[in-house]
């Protein structure tokens, strides 16, 4: 089977017009099959040279591209849904030599806060900083940093993509970022979407249909184009019709059923048990009928629900029940509505139309993610479900308020549920900001229980990791300092670090600020991290050789040498010194050099260090270099004034 990613440019942020009368515009963070993968690796190869197959060149795209190639940062401009990110995207996927070194930028600091960190960059990367979202407040702050952040990008060689915010003023460009902005206008909607749906695998079409054509004439995002070609392949897959027009005219359908036409359906069923069931199933969407079944007796249960006191056999069987809500197992048994996408008008509908219901819903959230009948993979599907109801219509305090006391449960599957919504609540384009401040200040608490701990390692070794590595980083940093529990945290930390060069580098820096405070994860993440192996091996997804010929290093590692020290028992840290001191015996004469001098500029200011860094390199075979490179450090401390 072909598979589809339907993913692309400005996905889930366009209305159209459904007629007279109010108009309601459905948001998508996503419900296709690769959904989880696009949203925590948007940058991607395989998923970047799925969008070069179908992509189609915005007008405006080539000037875009020598703005680029010319100036290292070009910051793109256009109408919402002309296709903005995907342009920024390719533009620096057309840049093969940074294609495993491809990355977002955040505009905020580790703890959350708006900033654009303006650090230097210690090797080639191309970055992507989306913008699109931001108001003016935010983009000022953004603003006054991107001149530094450019001069950065300029001076490593590597290449930044910024998406302008939304029909940004020009007054709140800076005259000398003028010359870096350039303005696309979307391409061919038709064209969009033929791409689209040859990459679905639909290659056999000649004409579109007229109902193609009528929704195309509205001039819809072309994230929602690629979105339609998505659910035509959907549509196609699930064989209720036989024919190219009949699943364009479903998937049109889907993409712009009126709310009017859910609310008619709700209120038509007879009482509340059948509106329970059209809930549940439109929260587990593709679960097991027997776990909807269940699912559905909890949500009565907490709504106070009258109990249904007919006799068994005089009650509904299932099918009846599911055919009442156009629903219906399919022969593995699981549930899904017999109209595409009708899951999502569904929970849009609830959630708009019964405001009072949703303390409720949030309660048997909690319960139903417990249900010893869910599939794990149900559970998932249901707590970001659940994430993504109460983010577009609560307030982010709701969320973390709920999500808190899932994680803290004595139950493992509601916790796993919290890793689930905080999963999806830290990538949110609205609201992953919040959500990540949330992150920190819980990892920076002093009282983390055992169940916070493993919820937040879970999160921060997980999609966050793929999508912000820098982020997960430093909450899992903290989490494995502050709390006996921290030790998963720890390793996730070293496998996290050692496994992205850029990662290795900044988590040294972290640990040269901290390792005087002798904390005992700070000296274990320093062995593990300073192995000389790991420091001299070559990393594939590095233009340097070895991290310990990046600029920055050198520094980082002296300092963290100088704190060890200064600050901590020799016992803890000798047997890392005789590996380096080993390492340096085996080494070519250049990095022998840099093993030592990194060792002897820890101590440089020091006379005791000295003298016990000579002491125990005797053992070793370069005890005549490093006395060497002592004496020239002590004869420039005796001739100091």
């Amino acid at each position: 089977m072909n598979t589809f990613r339907y993913r692309f440019g400005d996905a889930g942020r366009s209305a159209y017009n459904t007629g007279p009368g109010p108009q309601y515009v459905y948001q998508y963070f996503g419900n296709g099959p690769e959904d989880r993968e696009s949203r925590s690796r948007p940058l991607a190869t395989d998923l970047l040279a799925g969008l070069r197959r179908r992509f189609e060149p915005p007008v405006g795209f080539g000037e875009a591209r020598r703005i680029l190639a010319e100036s290292h940062t070009v910051l793109i401009d256009g109408e919402p849904g002309s296709g903005r990110s995907a342009a920024a995207r390719m533009l620096l996927f057309e840049y093969r030599t940074l294609r495993s070194n491809l990355r977002e930028a955040l505009a905020e600091d580790d703890e959350g806060n708006v900033r654009l960190e303006t650090r230097p960059l210690p090797e080639p990367v191309g970055l992507l900083l989306d913008l699109s979202d931001a108001d003016l407040p935010t983009w000022r702050t953004v603003h006054d940093g991107l001149p530094g952040f450019h001069d950065s990008v300029r001076r490593s060689g590597s290449r930044l993509a910024v998406v302008l915010p939304v029909r940004l003023p020009l007054s709140a460009l800076h005259s000398d970022l003028a010359p870096l902005r350039a303005v696309i206008h979307r391409p061919d909607a038709r064209l969009v979407l033929q791409s689209a749906l040859r990459e679905a695998g639909l290659e056999d079409f000649r004409d579109l249909p007229e109902d193609i054509d009528r929704y195309l004439k509205h001039e819809p995002a072309l994230g929602e184009v690629t979105r339609l070609a998505w659910l035509v392949r959907a549509e196609a897959g699930a064989g209720r019709r036989e024919n190219f027009a009949d699943w364009c005219r479903a998937a049109v359908e889907a993409l712009t059923r009126r709310p009017q036409e859910v609310a008619r359906h709700v209120v038509a069923l007879p009482d509340g048990r059948p509106r329970a069931l059209l809930l549940t199933t439109a929260m587990l969407h593709g679960a097991r009928s027997d776990a909807v079944y269940e699912a559905c007796e909890s949500l009565l249960g907490c709504v106070d629900h009258p109990l249904d006191d007919r006799p068994l056999l005089d009650r509904e069987d299932l099918s009846a029940r599911f055919a009442e809500i156009r629903a219906a197992p399919d022969q593995h048994g699981r549930v899904t509505f017999t109209e595409i996408n009708y899951d999502i008008a569904v929970r849009t509908h609830f959630w708009n139309n019964m405001p009072g219901l949703r303390a409720r819903l949030g309660d048997w959230a909690g319960k139903a993610v417990a249900l010893r009948s869910l599939m794990p993979e149900d559970r998932r599907l249901l707590a970001e479900r659940f994430a993504e109801q109460v983010l577009r219509t609560g307030t982010v305090e709701d969320f973390l308020q709920r999500v808190r006391t899932w994680a803290d449960h004595a139950d493992r599957h509601v916790r796993k549920a919290a890793v689930h919504a905080l999963t999806y609540g830290s990538l949110h384009p609205d609201h992953g900001r919040a959500v990540r401040k949330e992150l920190y200040s819980w990892a920076t608490s002093s009282s983390l229980t055992a169940a916070l701990t493993e919820v937040l390692t879970d999160v921060c070794s997980g999609e966050l990791a793929s999508r912000h590595p820098e982020q997960a980083m430093v909450r899992l940093h903290h989490v494995a300092r502050r709390t006996r529990f921290g030790q998963e945290a720890e390793k996730s930390l070293i496998g996290l670090a050692l496994g992205d060069h850029l990662l290795h580098h900044r988590m040294l820096e972290r640990l040269a600020r901290g390792l005087a405070d002798s904390r005992d994860a700070d000296i274990r993440l320093f062995a593990a991290l300073a192995s000389p192996q790991r420091l001299t091996a070559s990393h594939p997804a590095s233009r340097a050789r070895t991290l310990l010929d990046e600029r920055g290093v050198h520094s980082s590692l002296a300092g963290c040498w100088s704190a060890l020290f200064g600050n901590v028992p020799g016992a803890r840290w000798h047997g890392l010194l005789h590996q380096w001191l080993s390492a340096a015996d085996q080494a070519a004469p250049d990095r022998r050099a840099q093993l030592l001098d990194i060792l002897v500029h820890a101590c440089r200011q020091q006379l005791l260090p000295l003298a016990l860094l000579y002491r125990l390199a005797l053992p070793h075979r370069v005890a005549p270099l490093v006395q060497q490179k002592i004496d020239a450090v002590q004869g420039r401390l005796r001739t100091s004034p």
